[in-house]
């Protein structure tokens, strides 16, 4: 964990440099040839129809650069062996990088765990973390500020969102951590303690983690509700409008955010209307099928 975490020095990024071991554990053995990358590289994944719509929509990418991305990513990238950008990718990374918010309509599987973390975190490593508010009390009321906030429906979206965060934060300063309910409260609020830059979270958890004052949103630059549908499906809608509308987040246009449906009914077109502004619709594939 911790000990292949890069720091951010006098307004520059110092990637830790690469152990071995770390790598072994995050990405698998590299000769193995059972290894499954996490990128599908289906070749037939450009003929899937991908429709973007909005103000100025920027030019898609075509492949995994630097720039756009930031160089430590693109290592990254290419140690999780990602060889080409899936269709959501190739617009979400420029997206993000143009300051827009994002409501692309996607089913699981269309790598758009991908199309959120490559652009959120190229921008976090150029950028750094923004300066922390003196803190208040005493040393164990410490609270963590994340800059990055990813909302997903289950426990089993979570990890696997986090562990594919791992990978991409590999040597960087930003720090991963994943909050669920279900499970004990003190080995998470632990793990935030250590620090705690990009936060993976079920809605239900995360409200717990506001309420006893550990964490705020006060430094979000990048929010994600990925399967937002079926968070609201799940009756999370007043939980997650109680997160992002009435504690301490960034205010819309201040933050990016960035909403992954693979529908788009009448309560998430709300829900786009009121946490995003001027944002760009891409649909991937057939919605809704």
């Amino acid at each position: 964990g911790g000990r292949s975490g890069g720091r951010w020095i006098d307004g520059k990024h110092v990637p830790a440099p690469r152990n071995e071991k770390a790598e072994i554990a995050i990405f698998g053995v590299p000769e193995d040839p059972n290894f499954q990358s996490s990128g599908i590289n289906f070749d037939n994944y450009d003929d899937i129809p991908v429709d973007a719509s909005g103000k100025d929509v920027p030019e898609p990418i075509t492949e995994f650069t630097s720039p756009p991305l930031d160089g430590l990513l693109l290592e990254n990238i290419k140690l999780a062996r990602f060889t080409k950008p899936t269709p959501v990718q190739k617009y979400s990374v420029p997206i993000v990088a143009n300051g827009r918010d994002l409501m692309a309509c996607a089913q699981t599987g269309s790598g758009k765990t991908g199309g959120f973390l490559f652009p959120v975190l190229s921008e976090s490593f150029k950028t750094g973390p923004s300066p922390q508010p003196e803190s208040q009390g005493s040393f164990y009321q410490r609270k963590a500020y994340p800059t990055a906030v990813i909302m997903a429906p289950t426990r089993e979206l979570a990890t696997q969102i986090f562990d594919e965060a791992k990978k991409f934060t590999y040597r960087s300063w930003v720090k991963a951590c994943v909050v669920y309910g279900g499970s004990p409260i003190g080995n998470q609020l632990r793990e935030i303690e250590r620090g705690c830059d990009l936060l993976v979270a079920t809605p239900g958890r995360l409200n717990d983690l506001l309420e006893r004052g550990k964490i705020s949103l006060a430094n979000v630059k990048y929010l994600v509700l990925d399967e937002a549908d079926r968070m609201l499906d799940m009756g999370f809608e007043p939980q997650i409008r109680h997160i992002v509308e009435d504690c301490d987040m960034t205010p819309v246009g201040e933050r990016q955010t960035l909403m992954f449906s693979a529908t788009f009914p009448a309560d998430i077109q709300h829900l786009a209307r009121d946490f995003l502004s001027d944002y760009i619709f891409l649909s991937v594939g057939r919605v809704g099928s």
